[in-house]
């Protein structure tokens, strides 16, 4: 009785705390899906899992299409895509969260030639919320938002605003290490 009373609270432990953990289903203005979800990294920290970039870091960037530093940011991105396009070590997810139609969005994304995974935020709301909770924000988020993501899913740094390009570079170098 008592292994059968353990394995029940067991279970339910384990399904309460699996309920507990978001997960987002993200489309790309491609139609690409990006999954997305809160792992466990010590009992203070949590970082997120790309489930389609496992053991690759990730650079996640809230803009807005009004935005001009985020503009200005746009062709570091684009450099670093090339980059890394051999190595595979690196995927950019850029956020537009100016409530940009998708549409209006994909006619951005070919005006400034963006080659890396554009994501629609008017569709995805509930992922903007959970990043501007979980980076300390409230509704209002500065952008641009960086959140660089090392290939074990770990929060590396969160930076608001512009990022130089050799602060980028760096970032990149200690995600792959």
């Amino acid at each position: 009785m008592k292994k059968l009373l353990l394995t029940l609270i067991f279970t339910f432990t384990t399904i309460l705390q699996a309920a507990e953990t978001p997960t987002f289903a993200l489309k790309t203005i491609d139609d690409k899906n990006i999954t997305v979800s809160q792992i466990k990294i010590s009992d203070t920290e949590s970082g997120l899992n790309f489930h389609e970039f496992k053991g690759k870091a990730v650079i996640l960037s809230l803009f807005g299409h009004r935005c001009p530093p985020c503009i200005k940011e746009i062709p570091e991105f684009i450099k670093l895509t090339k980059k890394h396009k051999a190595s595979k070590d690196l995927e950019i997810v850029a956020i537009e969260s100016q409530r940009y139609s998708v549409n209006k969005l994909k006619e951005f994304v070919d005006d400034y030639d963006m080659n890396y995974n554009v994501i629609a935020g008017i569709e995805h709301n509930d992922f903007i919320d959970y990043i501007a909770k979980m980076a300390g924000y409230g509704r209002g988020i500065p952008l641009p938002l960086l959140i660089a993501i090392n290939k074990d899913g770990e929060v590396e740094q969160v930076r608001a605003g512009l990022v130089r390009e050799d602060e980028l570079a760096m970032l990149i170098e200690d995600l792959n290490d």
